[in-house]
Protein backbone atom coordinates (compact mmCIF):
# COMPACT_ATOMS: atom_id res chain seq x y z
CA UNK A 1 0.00 0.00 0.00
CA UNK A 2 1.17 3.40 -1.06
CA UNK A 3 1.58 5.75 1.61
CA UNK A 4 0.33 9.11 0.31
CA UNK A 5 1.63 12.44 0.56
CA UNK A 6 3.67 13.72 3.33
CA UNK A 7 5.49 16.64 4.12
CA UNK A 8 9.46 16.70 4.59
CA UNK A 9 9.86 18.95 7.50
CA UNK A 10 7.99 16.77 9.91
CA UNK A 11 7.16 13.05 11.17
CA UNK A 12 4.45 11.82 9.03
CA UNK A 13 2.48 10.27 11.93
CA UNK A 14 -0.46 9.59 9.49
CA UNK A 15 0.83 7.53 7.32
CA UNK A 16 2.26 4.22 6.82
CA UNK A 17 3.44 2.10 4.15
CA UNK A 18 2.48 -1.81 3.49
CA UNK A 19 5.76 -3.88 1.65
CA UNK A 20 6.03 -7.36 0.52
CA UNK A 21 9.74 -8.87 0.92
CA UNK A 22 11.44 -11.00 -1.37
CA UNK A 23 11.53 -14.16 1.12
CA UNK A 24 10.30 -14.42 5.12
CA UNK A 25 14.68 -14.52 6.01
CA UNK A 26 14.17 -10.98 5.54
CA UNK A 27 13.87 -9.05 8.79
CA UNK A 28 13.06 -5.00 9.71
CA UNK A 29 13.33 -3.45 12.91
CA UNK A 30 12.41 -0.77 14.66
CA UNK A 31 14.48 2.45 15.00
CA UNK A 32 14.65 5.50 17.57
CA UNK A 33 15.08 9.22 16.38
CA UNK A 34 18.79 8.91 17.72
CA UNK A 35 19.43 6.32 15.68
CA UNK A 36 17.15 7.20 12.43
CA UNK A 37 19.29 10.62 12.70
CA UNK A 38 22.37 8.61 12.16
CA UNK A 39 20.95 7.40 9.04
CA UNK A 40 18.75 3.86 10.07
CA UNK A 41 15.93 2.64 8.11
CA UNK A 42 16.72 4.49 5.11
CA UNK A 43 14.68 2.84 2.36
CA UNK A 44 13.95 3.69 -1.41
CA UNK A 45 9.81 3.70 -1.72
CA UNK A 46 9.02 4.35 -5.80
CA UNK A 47 11.45 7.43 -6.03
CA UNK A 48 11.00 8.56 -2.90
CA UNK A 49 13.41 8.06 -0.06
CA UNK A 50 12.24 7.80 3.11
CA UNK A 51 12.68 6.51 7.00
CA UNK A 52 10.72 4.67 9.30
CA UNK A 53 10.36 4.46 12.36
CA UNK A 54 8.63 1.26 13.35
CA UNK A 55 8.15 -1.86 11.45
CA UNK A 56 5.38 -3.64 12.48
CA UNK A 57 5.30 -7.27 10.85
CA UNK A 58 1.47 -8.52 8.94
CA UNK A 59 2.61 -12.12 8.27
CA UNK A 60 3.10 -13.70 4.34
CA UNK A 61 6.26 -11.34 4.31
CA UNK A 62 3.89 -7.98 4.87
CA UNK A 63 5.26 -5.21 6.75
CA UNK A 64 3.79 -1.88 7.67
CA UNK A 65 6.09 0.68 8.04
CA UNK A 66 5.08 4.11 10.06
CA UNK A 67 6.64 7.00 11.84
CA UNK A 68 7.80 7.71 8.58
CA UNK A 69 10.38 10.91 7.54
CA UNK A 70 9.37 11.88 4.46
CA UNK A 71 11.49 13.06 1.00
CA UNK A 72 15.18 12.26 2.13
CA UNK A 73 18.09 13.41 0.32
CA UNK A 74 15.73 16.24 -1.41
CA UNK A 75 13.15 13.82 -2.81
CA UNK A 76 9.89 15.51 -1.19
CA UNK A 77 8.71 15.95 -4.63
CA UNK A 78 8.50 12.27 -5.07
CA UNK A 79 6.52 11.97 -1.77
CA UNK A 80 2.74 10.05 -2.35
CA UNK A 81 3.59 9.31 -6.30
CA UNK A 82 4.11 5.68 -4.99
CA UNK A 83 1.77 3.08 -6.94
CA UNK A 84 1.30 -0.24 -5.99
CA UNK A 85 4.01 -2.72 -7.10
CA UNK A 86 7.03 -0.15 -6.84
CA UNK A 87 9.82 -1.20 -5.90
CA UNK A 88 11.29 -1.17 -2.03
CA UNK A 89 14.85 -1.16 -1.34
CA UNK A 90 16.54 -0.93 1.91
CA UNK A 91 19.43 1.07 1.86
CA UNK A 92 22.30 0.40 4.20
CA UNK A 93 26.06 1.55 4.03
CA UNK A 94 27.32 -2.00 3.87
CA UNK A 95 25.47 -2.87 1.17
CA UNK A 96 25.54 0.15 -0.63
CA UNK A 97 28.30 0.17 -4.02
CA UNK A 98 29.11 3.39 -5.46
CA UNK A 99 29.86 3.77 -9.30
CA UNK A 100 31.03 6.25 -11.37
CA UNK A 101 29.49 6.66 -14.72
CA UNK A 102 30.53 9.09 -17.85
CA UNK A 103 28.05 11.91 -18.22
CA UNK A 104 26.98 11.17 -21.11
CA UNK A 105 25.09 8.12 -20.02
CA UNK A 106 22.73 10.09 -18.60
CA UNK A 107 19.39 9.17 -20.44
CA UNK A 108 20.48 5.93 -20.98
CA UNK A 109 19.92 2.41 -19.36
CA UNK A 110 22.16 0.36 -17.20
CA UNK A 111 22.07 -3.08 -17.17
CA UNK A 112 23.07 -4.99 -14.00
CA UNK A 113 24.59 -8.04 -13.32
CA UNK A 114 24.45 -10.04 -9.83
CA UNK A 115 25.79 -13.15 -9.05
CA UNK A 116 26.28 -15.13 -5.64
CA UNK A 117 28.17 -18.37 -4.92
CA UNK A 118 26.63 -20.84 -6.34
CA UNK A 119 24.65 -19.19 -8.05
CA UNK A 120 24.03 -20.70 -12.17
CA UNK A 121 23.81 -17.44 -14.02
CA UNK A 122 23.37 -14.45 -12.68
CA UNK A 123 20.33 -12.35 -12.04
CA UNK A 124 19.91 -9.20 -14.36
CA UNK A 125 18.08 -5.65 -13.28
CA UNK A 126 18.26 -2.51 -15.53
CA UNK A 127 17.91 0.99 -14.05
CA UNK A 128 17.61 4.18 -16.26
CA UNK A 129 20.19 6.82 -15.48
CA UNK A 130 18.81 10.46 -14.38
CA UNK A 131 21.51 12.11 -13.37
CA UNK A 132 19.29 13.40 -10.78
CA UNK A 133 22.26 12.52 -8.20
CA UNK A 134 24.61 15.26 -9.56
CA UNK A 135 22.53 18.07 -9.98
CA UNK A 136 21.76 20.31 -6.32
CA UNK A 137 18.74 19.69 -4.57
CA UNK A 138 15.84 22.64 -4.85
CA UNK A 139 16.12 25.58 -2.33
CA UNK A 140 13.87 25.79 0.51
CA UNK A 141 12.37 27.90 2.70
CA UNK A 142 11.42 30.96 0.46
CA UNK A 143 10.19 33.87 2.13
CA UNK A 144 9.45 38.13 1.19
CA UNK A 145 10.75 40.78 2.61
CA UNK A 146 9.58 45.04 2.33
CA UNK A 147 12.45 46.16 0.27
CA UNK A 148 12.78 50.00 -0.65
CA UNK A 149 10.38 51.57 -3.06
CA UNK A 150 7.26 49.44 -2.82
CA UNK A 151 9.84 46.29 -4.06
CA UNK A 152 9.83 43.07 -1.69
CA UNK A 153 12.88 40.87 -1.51
CA UNK A 154 12.29 36.93 -2.42
CA UNK A 155 15.05 34.76 -0.10
CA UNK A 156 15.54 31.24 -0.06
CA UNK A 157 18.25 28.60 1.69
CA UNK A 158 20.01 26.58 -0.76
CA UNK A 159 20.42 22.82 -0.44
CA UNK A 160 23.72 21.10 -1.09
CA UNK A 161 24.10 17.37 -2.65
CA UNK A 162 27.58 17.75 -1.09
CA UNK A 163 26.24 17.36 2.62
CA UNK A 164 22.65 17.23 3.99
CA UNK A 165 23.30 17.50 7.64
CA UNK A 166 22.82 21.44 9.23
CA UNK A 167 25.95 22.00 11.17
CA UNK A 168 26.01 25.24 13.51
CA UNK A 169 28.21 27.80 13.08
CA UNK A 170 29.30 26.59 9.07
CA UNK A 171 26.98 26.73 5.76
CA UNK A 172 26.42 23.62 4.03
CA UNK A 173 29.41 22.81 1.60
CA UNK A 174 28.12 24.74 -2.08
CA UNK A 175 28.84 21.39 -4.04
CA UNK A 176 29.28 23.35 -7.56
CA UNK A 177 31.39 24.92 -9.28
CA UNK A 178 29.90 28.53 -8.23
CA UNK A 179 27.22 29.33 -6.74
CA UNK A 180 24.38 30.66 -9.54
CA UNK A 181 20.33 30.83 -9.33
CA UNK A 182 17.97 31.53 -12.59
CA UNK A 183 14.94 32.99 -11.50
CA UNK A 184 11.84 32.98 -13.30
CA UNK A 185 9.55 36.39 -11.99
CA UNK A 186 5.71 36.08 -13.69
CA UNK A 187 3.42 38.59 -12.99
CA UNK A 188 -0.17 37.94 -13.79
CA UNK A 189 -0.75 41.28 -15.77
CA UNK A 190 2.87 41.39 -16.84
CA UNK A 191 5.25 40.02 -19.26
CA UNK A 192 7.69 37.17 -17.73
CA UNK A 193 11.45 37.75 -16.43
CA UNK A 194 14.31 35.43 -16.04
CA UNK A 195 17.08 36.80 -13.97
CA UNK A 196 20.36 34.73 -13.08
CA UNK A 197 21.82 35.79 -9.57
CA UNK A 198 24.93 34.79 -7.61
CA UNK A 199 23.44 35.21 -3.85
CA UNK A 200 19.64 33.82 -2.79
CA UNK A 201 17.73 36.36 -2.97
CA UNK A 202 15.91 38.48 -5.65
CA UNK A 203 14.20 41.80 -5.91
CA UNK A 204 10.01 41.56 -7.67
CA UNK A 205 9.37 45.12 -8.51
CA UNK A 206 6.03 46.93 -7.22
CA UNK A 207 4.65 46.91 -10.56
CA UNK A 208 5.46 42.93 -10.70
CA UNK A 209 3.61 42.49 -7.44
CA UNK A 210 0.78 44.53 -8.10
CA UNK A 211 -1.64 41.99 -9.42
CA UNK A 212 0.24 38.80 -7.45
CA UNK A 213 3.26 37.37 -9.27
CA UNK A 214 4.99 33.41 -8.85
CA UNK A 215 8.82 33.54 -8.20
CA UNK A 216 10.14 30.50 -9.25
CA UNK A 217 14.04 29.40 -8.51
CA UNK A 218 16.25 26.85 -9.87
CA UNK A 219 19.55 26.35 -8.60
CA UNK A 220 22.02 26.11 -11.46
CA UNK A 221 24.42 23.34 -10.86
CA UNK A 222 27.70 22.01 -12.62
CA UNK A 223 25.60 19.46 -14.36
CA UNK A 224 22.14 20.68 -14.91
CA UNK A 225 19.31 22.53 -13.30
CA UNK A 226 17.98 21.35 -9.64
CA UNK A 227 14.21 20.65 -9.12
CA UNK A 228 12.34 24.12 -9.27
CA UNK A 229 11.03 25.54 -5.58
CA UNK A 230 8.12 28.86 -6.08
CA UNK A 231 6.56 31.10 -3.96
CA UNK A 232 3.03 32.88 -4.87
CA UNK A 233 3.40 37.00 -3.70
CA UNK A 234 -0.15 38.14 -3.67
CA UNK A 235 -1.35 41.24 -5.47
CA UNK A 236 -0.80 44.50 -3.59
CA UNK A 237 -4.00 46.00 -1.71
Amino acid sequence: MPPGTGPATLTDRINSIEIELAHAGMVLNDADRAAMDAGANLAMAGEELIQFARAEPLGADRWRLSGLWRGRRGTEAAAGMQAVGDPFVLITAATLAMTDLPGETIGAVARILAEGPGDDEAAEAQAAISGVSIVPPSPVHLSMHPAAEGASEVRWVRRSRAGWRWIDGIDAPLGEESERYRVTISPEDGPMRIVEVSAPAVLVSEAERAAGVLVTVHHIGSHGLSAPAAMLLPALV
